[in-house]
């Protein structure tokens, strides 16, 4: 009966936090991050806009992965996210070469709404973009 008990709470455990044993992560809506970035994402976004950037841009972040993956995280004002794409990722690429940030090896880039919301995720990385 002790080894019994140890077992049932566990089991207890699980069903009331509703996690299960699977290991699948079960998202409950969009992805989101805070609406603020750091404060050098803050001032490389102010570079970004003063060289012509888009207005809407309000912070940058990057930082390399575990694996060595350079992560670029952007905030901005839009709401619905980027209609061509591809011409504000090249745009920001551009604009972080010309700051010494290598992206030879690709990178993740997300972009995050004002509330958070993750509007784009955009993969360069060679097994994602051969």
């Amino acid at each position: 009966m002790r080894r019994i008990l140890p077992v049932l709470f566990l089991t207890a455990a699980v069903l009331l936090t509703g996690c299960d044993f699977s290991g699948e992560a079960r998202p409950s809506g969009p992805p989101t991050t805070t609406a603020t970035s750091s404060q050098a994402g803050t001032e490389l976004a102010d570079r970004y806009r003063e060289t012509g950037g888009d207005a809407d841009v309000y912070g940058i972040d990057h930082t390399k992965n575990r694996k060595g993956v350079l992560m670029l995280s952007v905030w901005t004002h839009k709401k619905a996210g980027y209609k061509n794409f591809d011409d504000f990722a090249t745009n920001l690429a551009s604009f972080l070469t010309r700051q010494g940030i290598r992206l030879d090896q690709g990178y993740v880039l997300n972009v995050y709404g004002p509330d958070g919301t993750r509007l784009h995720n955009y993969d360069t990385t060679p097994e994602h973009d051969p």
